[in-house]
């Protein structure tokens, strides 16, 4: 019996020294322009690192741009940032806001985007549950919504310069004032009316309703004349009554491009990020 035992233990560790090996062999890969859906839109460009394995944190890259323009390209940097710290991720495109399309049918793309990822995990040698999510802007509210309401598993949140309350009145003021009011009714799903409540779409719409016990890091400028600084603050300030871990990262004087410009403000917002990813994204 110990003999058997003993025969027992060799096979195993060999079988994972195997494993092991076949993982360390694996090489990095960069799959541009894959087709995750049925619609011109989707499509994703994955990053796949060196020696990945399904343990490799991986991130789901949403880009930003009011939901009606911008593409995955907007992104590439982040997803260079990333592989180059070992790190997976799909970059995606997805429909943009239309008579027909809100926030509901973007969700559904970004759900078809990780259900390939999900499918095609195996094929990747990555992980095929635990994702974060990633977006700045429009991206940022997407990352939140999406991480909140999915029923996939999703470990991480990075958010940055997120509108995270559509249904505030003080800020659709300020988005009628931008003349982005036309936008947050096709996204909401709704027509507005000041002096009246948001539609319900509004609400659905915004991460604040839908909040989730997942790590989120949420960075944005002090200064953003896009999205007003308070969306942030409001979320910070219902994940801290709520006891949900979290970061916020306030860049003084910054607008909604976060000050990228800068070489020591974009080496700080990405450290930040990498560092998340990696003890979040596990």
């Amino acid at each position: 019996m110990k003999n058997f035992f003993a025969f027992l233990c060799i096979i195993l560790l060999a079988v994972s020294n195997c494993i092991a090996q076949s993982q360390a062999k694996l090489p990095e890969k960069k799959l541009k322009d894959i087709a995750y859906g049925s619609f011109p839109s989707s499509k994703m460009d994955v990053y796949l690192p060196a020696g990945r394995n399904q343990h490799t944190p991986f991130v789901i890259v949403i880009h930003g741009g009011a939901w009606i323009e911008g593409d995955k390209s907007f992104d590439t940097p982040t997803q260079d940032s990333l592989l180059a710290h070992g790190i997976a991720s799909a970059n995606i495109d997805f429909r943009f806001i239309d008579s027909v399309v809100n926030h509901v049918q973007i969700l559904a793309d970004i759900d078809s985007a990780v259900d390939y990822c999900v499918a095609h995990a195996e094929e990747w040698g990555t992980r095929s549950n635990g994702f974060t999510t990633n977006g700045a802007s429009a991206g940022g509210n997407l990352a939140l919504l999406y991480g909140y309401t999915s029923n996939k598993k999703i470990n991480a949140i990075v958010a940055e310069c997120p509108p995270t309350d559509l249904a505030d009145t003080a800020t659709l003021g300020i988005v009628t004032k931008e003349g982005l009011l036309s936008v947050v009714e096709g996204f909401g799903g709704g027509k507005y009316t000041p002096g009246k409540p948001a539609p319900a779409g509004y609400a659905d719409a915004s991460p604040v309703y839908h909040l989730k016990n997942i790590p989120v890091l949420v960075i944005q400028g002090t200064a953003d004349k896009v999205v007003p600084f308070s969306q942030s603050v409001e979320l910070d300030k219902l994940l801290t009554e709520k006891d949900i871990t979290h970061k916020f990262i306030p860049i003084k004087g910054a607008d909604h491009d976060l000050n990228m410009r800068n070489p020591a403000t974009r080496k700080m917002i990405y450290r930040e990020f990498i560092a998340w990813v990696q003890k979040y994204g596990k």
